[in-house]
């Protein structure tokens, strides 16, 4: 509808005729909000090509229809989508539009370009919908808000980082300020964190960190998107979790001889005294510049990230790290306090330990020196699987010993809806069957709620 007032009230006009239209399709607001379907539900048709220098645009031929580039992210995708839609809904449909970027994300467009750009904000981040995620992660609705939580309002919405900031901006969750010290930190850095300090192998994927409250749950993501799981693994015990592909029979060998056996005595004399002449030389920092080269050549291939071991059912692992456990951080009072407590006996043990890591109070925060590591403490391992395939997958890991045939004393499951890359038409134009279950997952992007059942033909 043709927007009245002045520039401040057609931006506000423009905001409501979003809330409106989700009232009129019944979409939940405190949802993922599906603005492709939407288009759908409207009678528009929809085209995914591969334009060059457009982001999208509108045409009005037939009911109209909408079209998308298929070469940037499912975010900008999303986006541009709800960008058209505002034309189509501020102006009956009438004309064309061409978008590019500076029409979708640029700070001083036309004001055509402006208002719908304010109704693709309020439509794909509706209040209800940005202040239901705030409350999710315990902030109210006037922040303050941190990188890493800002992006968690991002990828939940399905917007980019900047898109979620400037929303968050326009309902007053945070000031201008923190806006721009937000916008400071890119996106990729706040990614790179929640993979445990690895690069995701694509920047424009999403990472969803999960852990053991996430044991047979679903998630529900994109191509190419990665999941960090973070289980608790104590490898003083010799159990690590693992794969069902990890998984073989395994064999009982003999025991080792005893040290000392002559049988293992295999380097000679002169070879063990030249053994131990350069390590000495290397100990005294006098070794020779071409052993230091080599030696820096074998860290630097020890320190790159390992290669990509698929698994079946078009998972990937990316990523295989261990955090030990640490020791808390305590301020000097209160580390002082607790050292006291334990020295005089007065406060038993385990009421130091709880004493010790209230006075942390998170045992997330970055330590200082390899002195906060606890020997034999469980520690985190951290998995990185990137999802390559559409579809619905699951995820098993077992937590046994490699060494024994005894059967696993845990198992985690993870369910995860893969939404596929979009090309040339809609996703109903992209499957065999419009029926199918997960589809509807797709669709509702059910992200947190428990499965009902996923098939996994491998356990049939």
């Amino acid at each position: 509808m043709p927007a009245n007032g002045n520039a401040w009230q057609r931006s506000l006009q423009a905001a409501e005729s979003a809330g409106r239209l989700l009232d009129e399709l019944g979409v939940d607001q405190t949802r993922q909000v599906d603005v492709f379907s939407m288009c759908e539900d409207l009678d528009l048709w929809l085209a995914f090509l591969p334009m060059d220098g457009l982001l999208g645009a509108f045409v009005p031929e037939g009911t109209g229809g909408v079209l998308i580039t298929d070469r940037r992210p499912i975010t900008v995708q999303r986006y541009t989508a709800a960008h058209e839609l505002g034309h189509w809904r501020l102006e009956h449909g009438h004309g064309l539009a061409l978008d590019g970027e500076e029409h979708v994300f640029g700070a001083n467009p036309a004001e055509r370009e402006r208002l719908a750009q304010m109704f693709a904000a309020n439509l794909l981040m509706p209040p209800p919908l940005v202040l239901s995620l705030l409350a999710r992660i315990g902030i109210g609705d006037h922040g303050p808000v941190r990188p890493d939580q800002a992006y968690f309002v991002a990828r939940e919405a399905g917007v980019s980082y900047e898109a979620a900031v400037r929303q968050l901006t326009n309902l007053q969750v945070i000031t201008a300020a923190d806006a721009t010290s937000l916008l400071e930190v890119r996106p990729l850095t706040v990614k790179s964190q929640l993979a445990g300090g690895r690069r995701p192998v694509y920047g424009y994927a999403d990472v969803w960190p999960v852990d053991e409250q996430w044991n047979d749950q679903l998630v529900s993501l994109r191509a190419d998107d990665e999941i960090v799981v973070s289980l608790p693994e104590n490898r003083s015990t010799g159990y690590r979790w693992m794969f069902d592909e990890e998984i073989i029979e395994i064999t009982p060998k003999p025991e080792p001889p005893p040290f000392g056996d002559p049988q293992i005595a295999t380097h000679s004399s002169g070879e063990l005294d030249r053994f131990l002449h350069a390590a000495r030389i290397a100990a005294s920092g006098s070794a020779p510049s071409a052993a230091l080269d080599r030696a820096r050549r074998l860290h630097v291939e020890d320190a790159s990230p390992p290669e990509e071991r698929v698994l079946h059912g078009g998972a990937a692992v990316v990523g295989d790290d261990y955090l030990p456990g640490r020791a808390p951080k305590l301020r000097p009072r209160e580390a002082r306090r607790a050292r006291l407590a334990a020295a005089s006996g007065e406060t038993p043990a385990s009421e130091t330990n709880i004493l010790v890591a209230e006075a942390a109070g998170t045992l997330d925060r970055p330590v200082a020196s390899r002195d906060d590591v606890l020997i034999a403490a469980t520690g985190r391992r951290l998995l990185g699987v990137r999802f390559v395939e559409p579809g619905p997958k699951t995820l098993r890991l077992q937590h046994r010993s490699p060494y024994s045939s005894e059967p696993p004393v845990e198992e985690y499951v993870l369910h995860a809806i893969v939404e596929p890359r979009r090309q040339r038409f809609s996703i109903d134009q992209l499957i065999e069957d419009p029926g199918e279950a997960w589809v509807g997952e797709v669709r509702e992007r059910k992200i947190h709620e428990p499965t009902v059942h996923v098939d996994d033909p491998e356990r049939e």
